[in-house]
């Protein structure tokens, strides 16, 4: 259940397979073949595997003219579309009068043409984020308490989660967890966060423990816990036993932060890896400060356990972040908006009123200007690389 899936690209052709609902469009009375041999251009060029739909398709893909009418029989308001067509025989002329109809109707949709390279190119990426939203059907995700009391802006409903993206969320009370002081630390943890005589781990590594039997009991794609009253009422906390999960490729999230544990889990499909979770803790005209006492240490050039900042008690992981430039991103709680940004990270002074594991990102005014004024919440998640285009892509689709 937690094997990680990869998409891997050459400069022409998708590799890997991707099956997409799709209506191949052509005029009354077209011969078979000729929607066949679209299908199988499809598969070649682009390694998809097409599910021609009758119903509720993804890409409508234009093969000739005088398919316009039979293409808005399969428009559909509840979802964005695609409209790919080529330059011959008409196909694009169609396509267009296609996209007029829809702006003029308020259908989400765009048209691209794989006669142009950029349109390619962008045909490609719209593919691998369906592919990674479509991989998230059926996932179920775990809710350990309720979310934090702090986190107004962060609870999703239920039949939203599961409207949007299918993923089913299972809410376990504290009390059915388990107690973690009746398991053990495993030796792969122990070693990975070598503490030392300064801090004992030990009872991290129980949480540990307990947070993987959880998964397994409950069958969970992804987890998410109500972390502080943990640290309160047991003086442990969840830092280090959620940054070895997301380690382990299972998307683990604190707080009880729905918006974040799900853009965790469309992370992991969208890039094969799992993002950071932080606070945004300092904001000025071209910087920000993110900040938490818990990370994936596969993001860290090096670490060692402190305390959590917040209660300073338990452990926590006090680590440097390697990547030299970052996307950013963030989930509103309806699931139809999307804030995302690139910047570089810079050096800053280390700020001992915040959480442990601290970065400092440059990025252009304007994106500072939206962080502020129109925020989607606290928690963001960090992504080494540039994934704006997958980012863009996405916010269209889930708008």
């Amino acid at each position: 259940m937690f094997i990680l899936f990869y998409y891997f690209y050459n400069q022409i052709n998708f590799i890997a397979v991707s099956k997409i609902p799709i209506k191949t469009l052509a005029y009354a009375g077209a011969p078979e073949r000729l929607h066949n041999d679209a299908v199988e251009v499809l598969k070649l060029k682009y390694g998809l595997e097409a599910e021609i739909s009758s119903d509720r398709p993804r890409i409508l893909y234009f093969l000739t003219g005088g398919s316009e009418a039979e293409a808005t029989k399969f428009l559909k308001q509840e979802r964005f579309q695609l409209l790919v067509s080529s330059g011959k025989t008409n196909a694009l002329a169609s396509a267009m009068e296609v996209k007029a109809y829809s702006n003029q109707h308020g259908f989400r949709n765009m048209l691209l043409c794989l006669d142009d390279d950029a349109d390619k190119q962008l045909f490609e990426k719209y593919i691998s984020v369906f592919s990674a939203l479509d991989r998230l059907q059926g996932k179920r995700l775990g809710l350990i308490g309720e979310v934090s009391a702090w986190l107004v802006a962060s609870s999703i409903d239920t039949n939203i989660l599961k409207d949007k993206l299918d993923i089913e969320l299972v809410r376990i009370p504290w009390k059915d967890a388990g107690d973690y002081r009746k398991f053990g630390a495993g030796k792969d943890f122990m070693e990975c966060y070598h503490a030392g005589r300064q801090y004992n781990i030990e009872d991290a590594g129980r949480v540990n423990s307990m947070l993987k039997k959880v998964i397994e009991d409950h069958d969970l794609d992804a987890i998410t816990v109500e972390c502080f009253s943990l640290v309160q009422e047991n003086s442990v906390t969840a830092c280090l036993g959620l940054s070895f999960l997301n380690d382990l490729g299972i998307p683990a999230g604190c707080e009880g932060d729905l918006c974040s544990i799900t853009a965790l889990m469309i992370a992991k499909e969208l890039t094969g890896e799992l993002p950071w979770m932080a606070n945004v803790v300092g904001i000025n005209a071209n910087e920000v400060l993110f900040a938490h006492c818990t990370a994936p240490t596969s993001m860290l050039s090096e670490y060692h356990v402190n305390t959590h900042f917040e209660t300073g008690k338990g452990t926590a992981v006090h680590g440097r972040i390697k990547a030299r430039n970052v996307s950013v991103f963030r989930l509103n709680n309806t699931l139809d908006k999307v804030f995302y940004a690139h910047g570089e990270v810079v050096d800053g002074i280390y700020e001992k009123n915040a959480c442990r594991t601290q970065l400092h990102v440059e990025f252009d005014e304007g994106i500072i200007r939206e962080l502020k004024n129109n925020p989607l919440g606290n928690h963001h998640l960090v992504v080494p690389g540039d994934i704006r285009d997958e980012l863009s892509i996405l916010s269209k689709i889930l708008s």
